[in-house]
């Protein structure tokens, strides 16, 4: 079955995969309001991008490092290293 949207054509596809894994990208889908076949389109054209459990903790913990330093700074606990002017 072919789909035309926008000037491309969508093709048909199967992918096999456990039906845990299937419904955790329903899940995805429905709490970003789309089809699960859009989820796919998103990713597949660099729109969504998808970030491993490890390296979101990390980014989250880098965060709060930054959040920390700039609490500090404010208090006037810290001083900056590099200050403008």
């Amino acid at each position: 079955m072919n789909q035309k949207i926008s000037n491309t054509f969508k093709n048909r596809h199967v992918v096999n995969i456990t039906d845990e894994a299937w419904n955790g990208v329903q899940s995805v889908a429905k709490k970003l309001g789309i089809s699960v076949s859009e989820l796919l389109e998103k990713v597949g054209y660099g729109e969504l991008v998808v970030i491993d459990s490890e390296e979101l903790e990390d980014l989250v913990d880098s965060i709060d490092g930054l959040e920390g330093l700039l609490d500090a700074k404010e208090n006037g606990t810290v001083k900056a290293i590099f200050e403008r002017g």
